[in-house]
Parts: C-alpha cells; sequence; structure tokens
C-alpha cells in the first residue's frame, strides 16, 4: 500500500503562499484583473494529469469565483509530483494518506475523489493557517476580500458559494 504524507505539503505550500503575498506587485501580477488591491485570493490545483497547486490574486474589482484563475496556471504553480503518484497509484491499490495533524486516512483503489476532497481540505487549512498566521497581512487587499479553493475539473470546491463572505474572509 502506498503512502501521502501532506505534512511537508503543508509546510512547503504555507511558505508558498508566503512567497507568492510577499513578492506581489499590481503591475506584475499574472492573474485577472489590472487593479492594484486584491478583492479574490484563488488556490487551485491538481492531481490526476500533474500535481500542482496555483495561487491566484485576482484584483478584478467585480471578482468572484468564476473560474478566471485557470486562464492563470502556468508560471503560478507549486508542483505537487507526490499528488500525481498518489493518484496513479490508486489505480492500482490502496493509499495511505497521511493528513497534516498525523492521522491516517486509508483509500480504497479507485477513490479518487476522496484524495480530491483531502487536498481540498488540505488547502483550505492552509489558507485559514496563513490568515491566522499574519502572513496575508501585507497583500493590499479590497474590502471584503475572499479567498477559496477550487480543484481543477471541480472535484472539490470552498466555501459553497451560498456561503461566501463568511468563514472566507481574507
Amino acid at each position: 500500500m502506498d503512502r501521502l504524507d501532506l505534512r511537508k505539503d503543508v509546510a512547503e505550500i504555507l511558505a508558498y503562499v508566503s512567497d507568492r503575498v510577499r513578492t506581489f506587485k499590481p503591475s506584475k501580477n499574472d492573474g485577472p484583473g489590472k487593479g492594484k488591491v486584491v478583492k479574490q485570493i484563488d488556490v487551485g490545483y491538481s492531481c490526476d494529469q500533474s500535481g500542482w497547486v496555483a495561487l491566484i490574486l485576482d484584483t478584478r474589482p467585480d471578482a468572484e469565483p468564476d473560474g478566471e484563475w485557470n486562464a492563470h496556471i502556468e508560471g503560478n504553480t507549486l508542483d505537487r509530483p507526490d499528488w500525481l503518484a498518489a493518484f496513479e497509484s490508486l489505480e492500482e491499490s490502496p493509499l495511505v494518506v497521511v493528513l497534516p495533524d498525523g492521522k491516517e486516512r486509508k483509500l480504497r483503489k479507485e477513490s479518487f475523489d476522496k484524495l480530491t476532497e483531502i487536498l481540498g481540505e488540505m488547502l483550505k487549512g492552509v489558507l485559514l493557517k496563513a490568515k491566522a498566521d499574519g502572513l496575508l497581512a501585507g497583500l493590499p487587499k479590497a474590502p471584503g476580500c475572499q479567498f477559496g479553493v477550487e480543484e481543477h475539473n471541480g472535484g472539490y470546491g470552498w466555501p459553497i458559494y451560498e456561503e461566501r463572505g463568511q468563514e472566507n474572509l481574507a
């Protein structure tokens, strides 16, 4: 049975988020919009054809979760090759996923949707931790700036569209 340990991913993704926030310059931002403040922070990810996570800073005044982040993946990613390897191993055998808190989840063969959900929940936790730790404080944010997580193929999304502006305020 193969294993995927997400504890290392959390630290590396937090460092990636911190770096993206620290180096944000509106004039050089490769994200939707040409504004000076961030209205939406999108974290997209994939594990089925390649493994990556991307943090996209949307400066459109009317930004919302409309999928525009997909046009800005290239150049904004942190590679996660272990995610693709885990996905591929699920084609043949079960997988053990070590969650950020050290607990283990055993996934049955071909339970691709569970892996997608676990990764999405981990990324949601990373965003909430980044906010709690003040990693987003230096980012010029518009009032009501929100963040969200979306799997590239739509297999996971947070927050639920109707619940935006509650738990996901940046």
